[in-house]
């Protein structure tokens, strides 16, 4: 027992020596001599205890931001057509609410909220009774919603999952697309290792989705085509065939977009970017295998119930390795090379079967004779892409200049794709700032100046020339979508034909190649942007040219020779005013 009671018997005496010793100002003399002159004659007060520390706050590592942008918008005449009123005008508006939580150094969560929306345009405007609640359908939703966990393993190696944006290269194929009033997110799995001299991204996004779920959640996906009157029979037989009457059907079902981005820094001078992207679509088997004329299931040229499968492989080299996409140097580079490859789902005519072998058969539904190739072949994917871009600094001054080219397909009608696929891109940076072409069956020529004012903003002039890739090929618009119709062109490669009368398409789809025009437009951009108090102001103004390419097809005289038409008009103009303000 006194062994246990020794320990707090010492305290106690310390504890008191120190009080009396603190409450002192000058300490006594001893009243007798040192013991051993290593002693202290002065004992140490004793320290409090540490207090514990206090819970943490539930707001601790809550950070939040929002955006806000307004942008009026002004096209005038992009068809090139006087005859036709297609100038347009809007205003359109952006807000984003961001919170991000960090429950630790190494797991994240965050959401971004956004309203994209045009001004005037819910239903109920003119009354000005316009809700959330007016039975509309409203632009609000998630843009973003991830955890991303890293360093796992004690290693540089990071996993997000959830709604995502993917931003890799220059965004020629996968952007955020932020010029637009929506952006682009998508919804997957991504892992990620970064560390100083290599980054490599994996990643596995669901592009589109068919099938809901138990508790009532909803799938939107796909591209519906309107569909004459048709008979809707059973695979198995055993049941009537139904007339349906012409109605939107989906055609589109689960889609898969995926993909294996690297990039290898050796310096902070060079990197170079080694990348797969994968897209694969699932075409929907419609209902109606007996109905072999509709051209949707049982012949060779439907895609239904197949996939449709893009490989693109793809390097990019380039000096712009700093934030911003800027460069150490007073020259800067960047230069992208990609190539496709894949089968579109569809089994078409081969190429080689230039006498066209048929063979009669009769559709059991109706009892008529309907002609069917004997031969057939995959449709594959055999398309490339180049992009250049150079530019050198004087002080706040640089001079650049750009060259893409996107391949086109000469011959519509043979086993290839050769029509560039351009993917998830953010076209709005590389093609002209009206946004009239993107990376498919073009050549874009261009030069640059920009010039940094500092606290004023700064000042971009570009000009551009845009032609044809394949003269027979189509225009495509920025989201990649064919102009049919905008434009001369021919389905098939008609070197030789030099008929004038010709039907839409050209005689049998086949307009010569000596009456197609190459060049598509010129345009010339002027932006400016300057920083104001909180407020970034940005104003840009574009004036397009029409080329050969247009002017033939808006004057059209291949349609008869002796009708003489003058609807073109050369010019067309792009303005706008954007207000951001970030905080």
């Amino acid at each position: 027992m006194q062994k246990r009671r020794l320990p707090i018997t010492l305290l106690f005496f310390y504890l008191f020596i120190g009080y009396g010793l603190i409450g002192q100002t000058v300490a006594p003399a001893p009243e007798t001599p040192n013991i051993s002159p290593n002693t202290s004659s002065t004992i140490p007060p004793t320290q409090e205890p540490p207090k514990p520390n206090p819970p943490p706050s539930w707001s601790e590592g809550f950070t939040a931001g929002a955006l806000v942008r307004v942008r009026p918008e002004m096209k005038y005449n992009l068809d090139f057509n006087r005859t036709t009123n297609d100038n347009v005008d809007f205003t359109g508006q952006k807000i984003q609410f961001w919170v991000q939580k960090e429950f630790t150094k190494d797991v994240i969560a965050k959401i971004t909220f956004q309203d994209a929306r045009l001004w005037g345009a819910e239903k109920g405007s003119l009354t000005g009774l316009s809700t959330a609640n007016d039975g509309t359908r409203q632009s609000t939703d998630v843009r973003e919603a991830y955890i991303e966990v890293k360093n796992n393993f004690n290693l540089p190696f990071h996993i997000q999952a959830g709604r995502q944006i993917l931003r890799y290269g220059d965004e020629r194929l996968v952007g955020s697309l932020d010029w637009t009033n929506v952006g682009r997110s998508f919804d997957g799995l991504r892992l990620k290792w970064e560390d100083k001299y290599f980054s490599s991204h994996m990643f596995v996004t669901s592009v589109s989705e068919r099938h809901s779920d138990i508790a009532g959640n909803t799938t939107s996906f796909g591209v519906k085509n309107q569909y004459s009157p048709y008979l809707d029979c059973p695979y198995n037989g055993t049941k009537v065939c139904t007339l349906k009457p012409d109605a939107q059907r989906q055609e589109l079902g689960d889609s898969y977009f995926t993909g294996f981005y690297n990039t290898l820094k050796p310096s902070d001078y060079f990197h170079i970017d080694l990348y797969y992207l994968g897209l694969q679509k699932e075409y929907l088997r419609t209902n109606q295998s007996l109905v072999l004329t509709t051209g949707e299931t049982g012949t060779p040229t439907s895609r239904a119930g197949r996939w449709d499968i893009l490989h693109t492989y793809g390097i990019r080299i380039t000096n712009r390795t700093q934030p911003n996409k800027k460069a150490l140097q007073a020259f800067d580079y960047s230069f992208e090379y990609a190539v496709q490859t894949g089968t579109t789902g569809k089994s078409i005519r081969p190429k080689w079967d230039d006498i066209r072998t048929d063979v009669t058969l009769i559709d059991p539904l109706t009892n008529t004779n309907y002609n069917h190739s004997l031969y057939s072949e995959k449709e594959r994917y055999k398309t490339f892409a180049f992009g250049a871009d150079i530019g050198y600094t004087i002080d706040k001054l640089r001079l650049g200049v750009a060259y893409d080219i996107g391949s086109g397909d000469p011959n519509r009608t043979d086993g290839s794709v050769a029509s560039f696929q351009n993917l998830f891109h953010t076209n709005h940076l590389f093609y002209g700032m009206a946004d009239q072409v993107s990376w498919v069956n073009m050549k874009s020529k261009s030069v640059n100046a920009s010039y940094n004012l500092g606290a004023y903003g700064s000042f971009r002039v570009d000009y551009f020339v845009i032609e044809k890739h394949k003269l027979q090929d189509s225009w495509y618009d920025i989201a990649g979508v064919a102009k049919t119709g905008a434009s001369t062109e021919s389905i098939t490669n008609n070197q030789y034909d030099m008929s004038q009368v010709q039907t839409e398409k050209g005689a049998g789809d086949n307009r010569p190649v000596s009456m197609l025009g190459r060049s598509l437009f010129r345009e010339i951009d002027f932006k400016y942007n300057v920083p104001y108090k909180n407020l970034i102001l940005e104003c840009g103004y574009s004036m397009l040219f029409a080329g050969d390419a247009i002017q033939n097809k808006v004057n059209d005289r291949t349609m008869n020779s002796q009708v003489y038409t003058n609807q073109f008009s050369k010019n067309a103009q792009f303005a706008y005013l954007m207000v951001t303000a970030q905080f």
